[in-house]
């Protein structure tokens, strides 16, 4: 769970307490749907029933409660999954090729020191 940085006045409207029961549609809705909750600003997962307990027992206050409400989507867990292994699979392709590149260098330094000893033996 993250935390927004509060902007650096915040008004007496916003450090009131939010009134968590306006969450409760995006939960409900969740649960009717069988999806989950996806924080797009953090990139955090909730299961309607784990985002009810962690939020449900804390003070929110009001401009927590605006980000949390312009933040939050429902989203098939599955597509977290789908978006995971493809980061991977990004991943292992730019590691492919930075190792790539990195083997050419060292086996074009490698050569030159070669060469250059060869050279000096031979007398070139």
């Amino acid at each position: 769970m993250g935390s927004y940085p509060n902007p650096v006045r915040m008004t007496p409207e916003q450090r009131k307490q939010g009134d968590f029961n306006r969450l409760m549609p995006i939960i409900t809705e969740a649960l009717l749907q069988k999806v989950w909750l996806y924080h797009k600003k953090f990139g955090s997962w909730y299961t309607p029933e784990e985002f009810t307990k962690a939020y449900s027992g804390r003070f929110i206050n009001n401009y927590d409660l605006e980000q949390l409400l312009a933040n939050l989507v429902l989203r098939d867990p599955r597509s977290g999954n789908n978006a995971f292994q493809k980061a991977i699979l990004q991943k292992t392709a730019q590691y492919q090729k930075e190792l790539a590149d990195l083997t050419r260098k060292g086996e074009t330094f490698l050569n030159k020191v070669i060469d250059y000893y060869r050279d000096k033996n031979t007398g070139l």
